[in-house]
Formats: structure tokens, sequence, C-alpha cells
């Protein structure tokens, strides 16, 4: 059996985001709360490694549905609009880090 296209991508950019968006989000965290590097990174790793495990088992449910559900073209119709997101974030994501190493 295949995967549908926008089910597939949907599982990869999801992955994606559970791995990149926990740094990404916590590194915004804390560094609104400190500018001394040294607290910065603990609190850097901290909140990732809080997040991930937040972020992570989400997305393995989500994708675990997805994926008992592949065949399904109604889902396949619907999923479309999220991988959109998932992509998004991801720039996003991208961006963020882009930006923050040339401040």
């Amino acid at each position: 059996m295949q995967l549908q296209p926008n089910i597939s991508k949907t599982i990869f950019y999801s992955f994606l985001f559970a791995l990149g968006g926990a740094p990404t989000l916590a590194m915004l965290i804390a560094s609104q709360q400190t500018r001394d590097p040294h607290i910065l990174m603990s609190a850097f790793v901290g909140l990732s490694v809080v997040l991930v495990c937040i972020f992570v088992p989400i997305v393995l449910i989500q994708n675990t549905f997805l994926l008992v559900k592949r065949d399904s073209l109604q889902l396949e119709e619907k999923v479309k609009p999220v991988s959109n997101v998932y992509f998004a974030l991801n720039v996003g994501c991208l961006l963020f880090w882009i930006l923050f190493m040339f401040k």
C-alpha cells in the first residue's frame, strides 16, 4: 500500500516540526526571560526537552492515525491544509534561527 501525497507530506512535516519547533519555541521563551548566556543556555536546554516531550507524543498519535487511514481519499483532502500549516511552521522556525544567528 502506498501513502497518499498529502498524508505523507503531513507526516514528514509534522515530525520535522516536532524536532525543530521545540528548540525554536524554547529559544524564543528563554531569550525573552534572560540575557545572561549561562542561564539562557540552561533554560534553552531544559525547555527544549520539556517541549519535545510534549510535541513528539502528539505528533506520533497524529501520524499513527494518518497511517491507519492512509487509503482514505476524504482524509487526503482534509489533511492538505494541515500539511501546509506544518510546512509554514518549519519555514518560520528556519527563518527564526537564521535571524537569531545574525542578530
